[in-house]
């Protein structure tokens, strides 16, 4: 009797867990009050003269906090988690339907046509792009435009591999159709992508990606888009593939979306990978002979490898939350909070926001802000923010230097003896500025306490004395209080 009572229990628990995974609600927020949702919002942080604060979280373009249901879903799923596709276990089967229900939840999430497109689970949106990259090297001749506005891993993975045509940018940063249409008329033909950012990681700016896509197929070229900034702040919709103005790739990444599990998506036309796959492994093929290989279906063929299962359902999970929460309405909120903040930066004397401050809008601008104070290492001002402040924010060139370099009005000139002194060791050489930016949890209170926090050290009302590291980053002097070891302070025996 009691091991048929043990046995109903484990069973009544497995179902309610499956119910978490693949199902269940979480109550809607009203007013934009999101913040209880998300984990770790409310730490307290040290601060210089001792003493705590509660810290404020500006770098949401790095990476995002989870959200307390995804990271309560993990901790549970781990219990059940086991190998998918394959496996008869009962642990596989809900594992590989809770992977498969993922997958659903992005494709909805972003209006895939998945007649025409698959999606395909990846590391993150650099391995997205990197694959697309590798594919397109194999199309001898062809070259893939990209704009001066690309983060790094979207202009590295052609540089090396495909070759690349770059185009400007206006005079303030955003993208400029013209240019793009000019490119592709002079290539006559031999430029097959064009690759722009969905929103730019530096300045905020939504970029027209379905004016890009209509020119782009206009002249018989595909369109990639980045959307790591933008997928976690603005709506997408890939379109149906006979629609000139629809997506051909998409790529984009969990840590970003409030599911920091190391899980990431690349959306693509599904005759894109007729080949042998990049990565190749278990699971990618249906047989193996001596002498043969048959590769699998989409997107078992992309996906070699044990997947992250974890991961995906994590995405999966977080993009049902933010729908149940109120994406649209979480939008607004974050632009509101956006153009409080833009319009607080350029009051402030001695300060710049690099390119335009035009208000923010879930359509046009990010709430995010890159600015300079004048006669300030852009690292001392985030050391600041951090040490004394309890701010956290970014500083430096936010892996677009080209971006940076064109919103700091720099001539090539100086570019080459930056370029000389970085190549000699000499980090601090290296220009930059301060990113803050924004996600839904954060209040008009924090945007407040980070201007005036700016304020201060605009006026040079910086209480500590810092020093500069080689790699350009600044301390305070004495250095600062080692972080004790994670695994003993969050780990229980």
């Amino acid at each position: 009797m009691n091991d048929l009572m043990a046995s109903v229990a484990v069973t009544g628990w497995l179902f309610a867990l499956r119910a978490l995974v693949l199902g269940g609600k979480v109550s809607s927020t009203h007013s934009g009050q999101w913040r209880e949702h998300f984990a770790g919002v409310d730490m307290p942080v040290p601060v210089l003269g001792g003493g705590t604060v509660t810290g404020i979280n500006f770098d949401n373009a790095a990476s995002t906090p989870p959200l307390k249901r995804v990271r309560d879903l993990v901790n549970g799923f781990s219990d059940v988690y086991s190998s998918v596709h394959r496996g008869t276990g009962y642990k596989s089967r809900l594992s590989t339907e809770a992977y498969e229900q993922a997958r659903e939840r992005v494709a909805r999430f972003l209006h895939v046509d998945d007649k025409h497109q698959v999606v395909i689970f990846v590391k993150g949106t650099t391995d997205a792009l990197n694959r697309i990259a590798a594919e397109e090297a194999r199309l001898d001749g062809r070259q893939v435009l990209v704009t001066e506005m690309e983060h790094h891993a979207d202009l590295l993975p052609w540089r090396h591999r495909s070759g690349h045509v770059m185009v400007g940018l206006s005079d303030d940063g955003h993208i400029d159709l013209d240019a793009i249409e000019a490119a592709l008329k002079q290539s006559n033909g031999k430029i097959s992508l064009v690759a722009v950012c969905g929103a730019s990681n530096v300045t905020g700016f939504v970029s027209p990606i379905h004016d890009v896509a209509e020119l782009a197929h206009r002249y018989g070229a595909r369109i990639s888009v980045d959307a790591a900034q933008l997928a976690p702040h603005h709506r997408i919709d890939v379109g149906p593939a006979d629609d000139p103005r629809h997506l051909d790739f998409v790529s984009l990444s969990g840590h970003k979306m409030y599911a920091p599990y190391g899980a990431g998506v690349l959306v693509a036309p599904r005759e894109f990978f007729s080949g042998a796959p990049e990565v190749m492994g278990g699971g990618a093929i249906d047989i193996v002979t001596w002498d043969d290989t048959v590769w699998a279906d989409l997107p078992d063929r992309e996906e070699a490898g044990s997947p992250n299962v974890i991961g995906a359902v994590a995405m999966g999970a977080a993009i049902e939350t933010l729908l149940e929460l109120g994406f649209d309405e979480m939008l607004d909120h974050e632009s509101a909070l956006g153009s409080r903040m833009l319009s607080g930066l350029s009051d402030i004397g001695g300060v710049g926001v690099l390119g335009s401050v035009e208000a923010c809008t879930p359509e046009a601008r990010l709430g995010l802000a890159s600015f300079v104070v004048d006669g300030l290492h852009h690292g001392l001002v985030a050391a600041a923010l951090s040490h004394e402040w309890g701010i956290a924010v970014r500083h430096g060139c936010f892996c677009a230097n080209p971006y940076v370099f064109h919103l700091l009005h720099m001539g090539r000139d100086e570019v080459v003896a930056v370029e000389g002194e970085v190549t000699a060791g000499r980090r601090k050489a290296l220009p930059g500025a301060v990113r803050a930016s924004l996600a839904p949890y954060n209040t008009a209170a924090e945007v407040d306490r980070f201007l005036e926090a700016v304020r201060q050290v605009a006026r040079g009302k910086i209480k500590a004395t810092y020093e500069q590291s080689a790699d350009g980053t600044y301390a305070p002097a004495g250095g600062w209080p080692r972080v004790p070891s994670l695994l003993h302070a969050f780990v229980k025996d």
